[in-house]
């Protein structure tokens, strides 16, 4: 595979290697090119751990701040959509988005809704199916479409996207998992009831006691408004009654359901909330759409990245398998990691300046070797090439797998990093990209991705492994 080197990185990079070649075969100071030989693996590690950070704090946490929403922030969190999927058109027309175009053309459509949907959703056995059954003939909440689904099922997120209000059923206090689940509702912008059910089963002071259990749990996020006390299907009432000539009779009355606290609250949401409720829903809509958007575009991106990628591997391996002087390999490629990287950022959009690449590798070699990650795929690749003898013995043979493995990773890592990046950016978040890095060298760490990379460089010889 041919490579271009009219890349300024590589270019001074190279010539930096040359001249520091002759002067080790003058005979000039060993000592002081041992010293640079480990400041630029220092930096050369950096660059190649820098990328290899992992998808692991990649699951991103939900927000632990509610977005203040607007209709001026709605329309422009859909325009935002719009010029997305317009960059998306343009960065490659072939894909099919007519379903984004279809999406995003709805969504101002959305804000002008009038009826609201609202979900009913908790744990097992909390009475979701028999309040939604009474809801549904309530007269006075008549234009509502209601939903019913347990909080664990996996279809809730996706369900709750187009959800305005959301009915969370418990029957006693909440579990950690509840209120986890309550909490990154909240956070996305999710107008949420706790309806404390079944209170009948309760002596009245233990409900009462419940209740005020639950408002202190969930105070930071729900108004004490919206904590009810309900019992949909109570029990049926035993009645006992003494008869004129001495006896005892007894049977069961079906006892009426306690919902007039909740119907009338919800029916007070519905007159007066119902626009904020819309305009919370299109907002989650908008950025789900976005999500979708961003996920296609990443496919294709992958698509172009992979490729430079495998030639920036490549020539790294060769080089440090032609040059027999360590500090000439590591100088190579600290420079073909820092071209990759303004390579691989050209192609996500986050623009950066030579010397900013450059900084970036030296950053990415100290992650690396804090993590330890240089000395285990250094040992796991030598032990490897050890089973066979022509592999092993052949000049530069670790050097130039590792150099092609780090490299690799690093291309990979930086891949994971700009595809979660939302705007054009030119910081890097440490902590962010060191997980990203140790993430992905986890993922390649096995044999069999180490083969693939091995066999090209020794060809035959590796038929022998």
């Amino acid at each position: 595979m041919g490579v271009k080197l009219r890349k300024p990185i590589l270019v001074a990079g190279i010539g930096l290697s040359v001249s520091l070649w002759l002067w080790e075969s003058l005979g000039n100071s060993a000592l002081e090119m041992g010293q640079w030989g480990l400041s630029a693996a220092i930096a050369l590690v950096g660059g190649g751990l820098w990328l290899l950070q992992s998808k692991n704090k990649s699951k991103q946490k939900a927000s632990q701040m509610r977005i203040s929403l607007t209709p001026e922030s709605v329309n422009k969190a859909i325009a935002t959509t719009q010029e997305m999927l317009n960059t998306l058109a343009l960065e490659e027309p072939e894909p099919d988005i007519a379903h984004l175009q279809q999406q995003t053309s709805q969504l101002p459509e959305l804000l002008q809704r009038q009826n609201l949907t609202i979900t009913l959703t908790g744990g097992q056995k909390v009475g979701k199916t028999s309040l939604k059954q009474l809801l549904e003939k309530n007269q006075n909440l008549s234009g509502v479409t209601w939903r019913e689904n347990s909080a664990f099922s996996t279809e809730i997120e996706t369900e709750l996207t187009t959800t305005d209000l959301i009915l969370f059923l418990t029957s006693g206090d909440l579990t950690e998992s509840e209120w986890q689940k309550i909490q990154q509702w909240h956070n996305l912008n999710h107008s949420i009831i706790i309806v404390f059910n079944k209170q009948d089963q309760y002596l009245p002071e233990e409900s009462v006691l419940i209740r005020e259990q639950l408002k202190q749990r969930v105070k930071t996020l729900i108004l004490e408004d919206n904590v009810i006390a309900i019992a949909a299907a109570p029990k049926d009432q035993k009645v006992r009654q003494h008869q004129t000539d001495g006896t005892i009779q007894e049977w069961t009355e079906p006892s009426k359901p306690t919902l007039e606290p909740l119907t009338d609250h919800l029916a007070q949401i519905i007159t007066n909330h119902t626009p904020e409720l819309v305009l919370a829903t299109t907002w989650r809509q908008t950025i789900q759409l976005q999500q979708d958007i961003k996920n296609l575009t990443n496919q294709i991106r992958l698509k172009r990245a992979l490729p430079i990628i495998e030639q920036y591997q490549w020539l790294a391996a060769a080089t440090a398998l032609a040059n027999p002087v360590a500090a000439v390999d590591v100088l190579i490629t600290i420079a073909i990691n820092a071209q990759m990287l303004v390579d691989l950022a050209k192609i996500y959009q986050q623009q950066f300046s030579l010397s900013q690449a450059q900084t970036a590798a030296t950053t990415i070699g100290e992650l690396m070797l804090k993590l330890g990650l240089v000395e285990v795929s250094t040992q796991t690749i030598g032990s490897m090439l050890k089973t066979n003898a022509i592999t092993y013995l052949a000049g530069g043979s670790v050097q130039g797998v590792s150099a092609a493995y780090l490299t690799r990773v690093a291309g990979l890592t930086l891949v994971e990093y700009f595809q979660e990046q939302e705007t054009t950016s030119q910081s890097w978040n440490l902590e962010k990209l060191g997980a990203k890095l140790q993430q992905v060298f986890t993922q390649n760490q096995r044999i069999s991705v180490i083969e693939q990379l091995v066999k090209p460089i020794f060809g035959k010889n590796m038929a022998l492994l």
